[in-house]
């Protein structure tokens, strides 16, 4: 026996107030004198004996009326052993359906999802009229499919044939917490909460023991015990974060076998804009073994190019195919402001120009970029509406109408390079600071012996092609000036010189990049027949790949970069500022139809899924959550009545392809369930007579209230008889 509301059985303690009352009854009595009345006393003696059993008896009764209230409030229930034990009681159930995309796996006798429906169907089977049921699935979070427990079981049993498998991965503590508070609601004699899974280990790390809040009887199901086979493409890393047209691209593809065997004949191939470009053998020579291999393609033409990689298929699909979307630069316009500004022209194209019979210049096509010249006084009225990044090249003084014209090139979301040396007039430069210059210029700085880079950020876009050795090395520039300068509160320092001094400092507005040099790039005349060198910088074979990667990185500030992390689940995010307050459509793409190149303001309508719209905040801040299937992501934005187009690559989490299981002792200590493994349901079937042999049982609350109303009534009989007599001797 068990009682579902224990704490009442505290109500038995009044069972004996009875026995108190009559106790105090009998020191009430008084003795009380009288003459011989020794002939009543033989007669009266058999009849007094009568009366205290009598007495007695109605003690017990009115005790054990009392008893059976207290027994009922606390509501005792039977359980097996006893034949009125044998009816069934109602039942609530919590089914916690595990849908990552681990449950996608294959066996031999079918695919891991589908065994376990049919596992959650037969235990609703298992359920009768009256009682309750809910479905969980269970990916990273919870996903009820009905938020409170419904004795409509068709519906559940629909939803559960219904359910797909998900792209996400495993995480049990959220699922189980929310089938606890569920169950908490229930009033039921049974509780019961189903864990269906595969159990592998990686939806159990990261959080501890999980109480049995509920107090539900918790059983764990597994759809499987046998050993699993599996790789996967775990990452795709550039070579490097900017990409130009007709630049080597190396990406690095990592793959991983999470087998315990070793796994030969798997080919990597690399399709991009849905054709096949390359492909590299991936084969494993042992077990848990990591492969790193390369592949390279040369892209021609500027603009959005997607693609992913595939891999040899296994019984886990999901995790063989990788996308990515690049972002290839080209035909950058860059404006170069200054006196003389030949070598800049000449180090962000070496082939910008070629002559022909008439000795004029042409731009080439396809080229990475394209700048132009023009004089501080010739830029005070430069049209800029058609160039996408601004150098200003050692100018000596930034003029009112130029700092208009700069201020508004930045509202527009484009982005400014600026050279600063000793012959800067610090006083024009330093009123920018407070409106978009990164830092305030000083004093000059002369070094002796020349300082060179000491510290700078490695990962920064700007400095990833570099060698390990970066600029400590021999070949590396030498500066012999610079200026102090006092980087803003809005900005930060990217690379510094030995003595701590900021060398390139970086601010960001918007989608808007101004990077500020310290250090000029004109020679400095000290007498008519000598000459300082302010740095080596222009005849250094750094300079060339630094130049052109500052000007990559600005032309990329100035649109939303793609993310290589971007997993199932993730919040997307973009920045459109001249769209603030408007809306974006977004679509998974069909990859199998796109074209290599995909430009950002192409009108050709695609075929792909259905578009969401998706609303863009006053503050242009573009959030997409989305993101449940693994792709290729299209962005259709109106932009004063253009159509900009995005896109971004979405994949599955690598770490959900690891199929390793946790024991299940180990599981079942860790959530509380009261089931051990040789009590564990088997996996191929759902054993009815097991869980309705664990569902029977009788509340019998009731029948001891009919008992106490009997034992009342008896009690009432016999107190009244017993009055009738005692006046009938008086």
């Amino acid at each position: 026996m068990a009682f579902l509301n224990p704490f009442l059985l505290f109500g038995l303690f009044a069972a004996g107030i009875p026995l108190l009352i009559h106790l105090w009854n009998r020191r009430r009595v008084v003795t009380i004198d009288f003459s011989s009345l020794m002939f009543l006393a033989a007669a009266h003696r058999e009849n007094a004996r009568r009366f205290q059993l009598r007495q007695l008896l109605i003690l017990l009764l009115r005790m054990a009326i009392v008893a059976l209230i207290a027994f009922a409030l606390a509501r005792p229930f039977l359980t097996l052993g006893l034949p009125v034990a044998s009816v069934r009681a109602k039942t609530d159930v919590v089914i916690v359906l595990d849908n990552s995309y681990s449950m996608g796996y294959q066996e031999v006798d079918g695919v891991r999802f589908e065994k376990a429906k049919t596992l959650a169907t037969d235990i609703l089977d298992t359920l009768r009229h009256g009682d309750s049921a809910t479905l969980i699935l269970m990916s990273d979070t919870p996903q009820p499919v009905f938020q409170q427990l419904t004795p409509d079981l068709e519906s559940v049993i629909a939803a559960i044939n219904n359910a797909e498998i998900s792209y996400r991965t495993t995480n049990v503590q959220p699922s189980l917490e929310l089938a606890h508070e569920i169950l908490a609601t229930s009033e039921q004699l049974n509780k019961e909460l189903y864990l269906i899974s595969d159990f592998a280990r990686n939806g159990w790390e990261n959080w501890g023991r999980l109480p049995n809040r509920s107090g539900a009887r918790i059983s764990l199901i597994p759809v499987t015990e046998n050993e699993a086979h599996n790789i996967s493409i775990e990452e795709i890393r550039p070579s490097n974060q900017l990409i130009g047209v007709n630049l080597l691209l190396q990406l690095n593809v990592t793959i991983v076998n999470h087998s315990t065997a070793s796994l030969d004949q798997n080919i990597l191939t690399l399709f991009i804009g849905g054709e096949k470009r390359k492909t590299v053998n991936a084969s494993f020579d042992r077990a848990a073994e990591t492969l790193n291999t390369t592949l390279t393609h040369t892209f021609s033409t500027p603009g959005t190019h997607t693609g992913y990689l595939t891999l040899t298929e296994d019984r886990l699909n999901i995790d063989n195919r990788r996308y990515f979307a690049l972002e290839v630069l080209g035909e950058v316009r860059v404006l170069c402001v200054g006196e003389d500004t030949d070598y800049l022209t000449l180090a962000l194209n070496p082939n910008n120009v070629v002559a022909d019979q008439t000795f004029s210049r042409r731009p080439i096509a396809n080229t990475m970029i394209l700048p132009t010249q023009c004089t501080p006084a010739e830029f005070e009225n430069f049209p800029l509406e058609d160039y996408d990044v601004i150098i200003l090249a050692d100018v000596p003084k930034v003029t009112r109408q130029s700092d208009t014209q700069l201020q508004e090139f930045i509202r527009q979301g484009k982005s400014i390079i600026v050279f600063v040396g000793s012959q800067s007039d610090s006083t024009s430069y330093n009123a920018l600071s407070s409106k978009w210059l990164p830092a305030e210029v000083g004093t000059t700085l002369t070094w002796t012996p020349p300082q060179q880079v000491g510290t700078y950020q490695e990962s920064h876009p700007i400095f990833d092609i570099f060698p390990s050795a970066g600029f400590s090395t021999q070949y590396a520039p030498q500066f012999y000036k610079g200026v102090a300068l006092q980087p803003t509160a809005e900005s930060k320092v990217i690379a510094r010189f030995e003595d701590d001094t900021p060398f390139l400092v970086e601010r960001i507005q918007g989608t808007s990049a101004v990077l500020l040099y310290n250090c000029g790039l004109f020679i400095q005349h000290k007498a008519a027949a000598t000459t300082q060198y302010t740095n080596d910088l222009l005849v250094n074979p750094y300079f060339l790949p630094m130049l052109q990667q500052s000007v990559l990185y600005t032309a990329m500030a100035s649109g939303n970069s793609l993310t290589w992390g971007s997993h199932v689940g993730d919040t997307y995010t973009a920045y459109y500022p001249r769209s603030a307050g408007g809306k974006a459509s977004i679509r998974l793409m069909d990859v199998s139809s796109q074209q290599e190149n995909i430009s950002a303001d192409s009108r050709q309508p695609t075929t792909d899924s259905q578009n969401t719209v998706v609303p863009i905040d006053e503050d242009g801040r573009l959030r997409f959550q989305g993101t449940e299937r693994p792709g290729i992501y299209q962005i259709e934005v109106d932009t004063q009545g253009r159509i900009q187009r995005d896109f971004f690559a979405v994949n599955v989490d690598g770490n959900e392809s690891d199929l390793a299981q946790i024991s299940l002792q180990q599981a079942a200590a860790r959530v509380g369930a009261r089931t051990t493994v040789s009590e564990k349901t088997e996996a191929s079937t759902v054993s009815t007579d097991t869980i309705d042999v664990r569902r029977h049982g009788r509340e019998i609350w009731g029948e001891l209230l009919i008992l106490a109303v009997c034992l009342m009534m008896l009690e009432s009989f016999l107190s009244n008889r017993a009055s009738a007599l005692a006046v009938g001797e008086k």
